[in-house]
């Protein structure tokens, strides 16, 4: 049993250091992706007034503001690591779907992101909230679809599965994170509905394979 568990605990890391490796290489697989944010922002809810009120709400109220940025914060590594150990201590079949599914989502990520890209709002837009410097590892390209929606809803899709009160706090964990990608001004609304539909199409075909 614990040899299982150890393989994948391993097929997760690997999983998750590839996608760290194609952001290292990006500057390479990503010079003929095409900048599409001129036609991005012809969309409703991407003006200036709509990030900038929605970001100072936020702001504006502390409360709410420290627990949205300690979940963005959190949401990467947390999207992916707590389901993947929660499953992998609990179900060792519903474990390996969670693998092929993050595994799928990270394929369609890269795939997107090769060939197009648009840039977060907080880089279009001077917002009233600070925010950290982009480095390799989160890419400025790497905005729609968000890669935090995706995992969260791919770690909320098959938490969701299980109906199990238990995971009530992690599948709320899951549910906010794309929220406070929105409210604290690091992604688009077109972003989380992005990693949706990525989230739902890894989701449908790990379960058509």
């Amino acid at each position: 049993m614990k040899g299982k568990r150890l393989k994948l605990q391993l097929a997760f890391l690997v999983v998750y250091l590839a996608w760290d490796a194609y952001a290292l290489v990006y500057p390479w697989v990503g010079r003929w992706s095409v900048n599409v944010l001129p036609y991005f922002l012809k969309l409703p809810l991407t003006s200036y007034r709509f990030e900038y009120s929605i970001v100072s709400w936020t702001v504006s109220h502390r409360s709410i503001h420290h627990v949205m940025r300690a979940i963005y914060r959190a949401g990467f590594v947390g999207s992916f690591w707590l389901p993947a150990i929660y499953f992998t201590l609990r179900d060792e079949e519903r474990a390996k779907r969670l693998f092929r599914r993050f595994a799928l989502g990270f394929g369609l990520l890269a795939l997107s992101f090769a060939l197009f890209h648009v840039y977060a709002p907080h880089v279009v837009y001077t917002l009233p909230e600070h925010y950290a410097l982009n480095d390799w590892t989160a890419r400025p390209e790497f905005v729609f679809p968000s890669p935090h929606c995706t995992l969260a809803f791919i770690g909320l899709l098959s938490v969701l599965e299980e109906r199990k009160r238990e995971t009530l706090l992690l599948a709320l964990f899951l549910a906010l994170v794309p929220v406070s990608t929105v409210l604290l001004g690091e992604h688009w609304v077109w972003d989380v509905l992005g990693g949706f539909i990525v989230a739902l199409l890894a989701v449908r075909l790990e379960k058509r394979v």
